[in-house]
Parts: C-alpha cells; sequence; structure tokens
C-alpha cells in the first residue's frame, strides 16, 4: 500500500489545478486531511474514486493564505468553508479554528487541542477520521470502532444540515452495508414524524450533493419505513 501522501498526490495529478492548490496550501500552513478521501484509502490502499477532497488548515503563514485567497478567489461554502472548484474536481478547505463546533462553541478547547478533538466535530462516526499530513498521525478511533462493529453512528447530533447528514447516513449505510444505531434510528424517526415531504426531502438533497441517484426512492423509502 502506497503512503497515503503519494496516493493523494498521484490522485491530483489527473487534475493538475488541483495539485497546485494543495501545494499551495502546503506553503500555507499545517494541513489534515478528513472524511470521505481517507476512507477511500483505507477501503481501497489507494484513491481512484472522489467527488472531492475536504482539507483543513491551520494557517501558519497569514502571508502564503492570502496569496492563495486572492489567486483562487474560492466561494465560502454553507459551513463556511472555502470552495474551489479545479477543473471537474472540487477542493473544500475550512480553517480550523473556523470549524463549525469550534466557531459555535458546541465543542470548547483550547487552539492547542483543536486537532486532537476535531473527530468530535463531525456528525456520523464514519466521518471521524483524521489525518495529520505533516506529523503523519492518525486520528481514527472512533472510524475503526465504526468498522469494526458495523455500526453508523452518530458522534456529534446539533449540527446545521441534519437532512444532508441524514442522506450522507443512507448512502454510507450502503456503501458498507452497516447498520444504524438506536441513536440514528431516533432522529430518522423523529425527522420522519415531523417532516411529511421526509422522502421527497432526501431524494432532493441527495441529487443536490451527489448530482446523481446513488439510492433510488424505494431503497431510501425501504429504510425509513423500517423504523
Amino acid at each position: 500500500m502506497k503512503p497515503i501522501t503519494d496516493a493523494v498526490c498521484d490522485f491530483l495529478e489527473k487534475y493538475p489545478p488541483s495539485l497546485e492548490l494543495y501545494r499551495a496550501l502546503h506553503q500555507a500552513g499545517d494541513l489534515y486531511l478528513i472524511g470521505g478521501v481517507l476512507r477511500e484509502y483505507r477501503d481501497k490502499g489507494d484513491i481512484e474514486e472522489l467527488r472531492d477532497i475536504d482539507i483543513i488548515i491551520n494557517v501558519t503563514s497569514q502571508g502564503a493564505w492570502q496569496e492563495l485567497l486572492d489567486k483562487y478567489s474560492p466561494v465560502r461554502n454553507s459551513f463556511g468553508g472555502y470552495k474551489v472548484l479545479c477543473e471537474d474536481f472540487v477542493i473544500d478547505v475550512w480553517v480550523i479554528e473556523e470549524t463549525w463546533a469550534y466557531r459555535e462553541e458546541i465543542i470548547s478547547c483550547s487552539e492547542s487541542e483543536y486537532v486532537k478533538y476535531l473527530p468530535e466535530t463531525v456528525f456520523l462516526n464514519l466521518d471521524a477520521i483524521i489525518y495529520d499530513i505533516k506529523r503523519d498521525i492518525w486520528y481514527d478511533q472512533m472510524y475503526c470502532e465504526a468498522m469494526k462493529n458495523r455500526e453508523i453512528d452518530i458522534v456529534l447530533e446539533k449540527n446545521p444540515q441534519l437532512l444532508l447528514n441524514t442522506v450522507r447516513a443512507f448512502v454510507l449505510k450502503k456503501r458498507y452495508n452497516m447498520c444504524f444505531s438506536e441513536r440514528l434510528v431516533r432522529i430518522i424517526k423523529r425527522e420522519k414524524e415531523l417532516n411529511k415531504n421526509f422522502i421527497k426531502d432526501l431524494l432532493d438533497i441527495q441529487k443536490e450533493r451527489y448530482g446523481k441517484e446513488i439510492m433510488c426512492k424505494s431503497e431510501i423509502q425501504q429504510i425509513v419505513e423500517t423504523y
């Protein structure tokens, strides 16, 4: 298995502007990979198929960071990150202290503990996987437990994009053939009871998020009606 850093660079070479941005980010600060790119690597020992990559940055050079912002003019996404379209590939960059759970003081910790607590800022345990590129450190305890127990659970329930993350839970359930935790089931039941258009909304958000139908209406309906 090739090192994760080599796998990332090899994949980004398919989209040259993204590799250029990735290298520029290294000049601006310490970088941390999170979520989907790391699951792909753990699944396959390489990175073969990816729609986007999430990178968290601890800015150490304000000058280099400002130059990067001026050059790429990134769009701010719904969570406050920076979205850059590199040909047909998207890179989302998150400044570590602007992470939603830190910014909203849902999780309180010192700046020196930001990296340590990053796995606790995500909604799902399958997203609780962080890689510190500079120090070659994995923060993946909750992710590993999820894969071992075959259960998708909630890490941080308070989230501004609950429906989106519910869709992601459904997609991950299908991908890994895993079950939902009791806590996640309770949220699905609650949202189903509160929202008469729950299934339609999930389908619409899926299309917006992935640009295609990963799960058809009957698949989503079957899961919803199970609970």
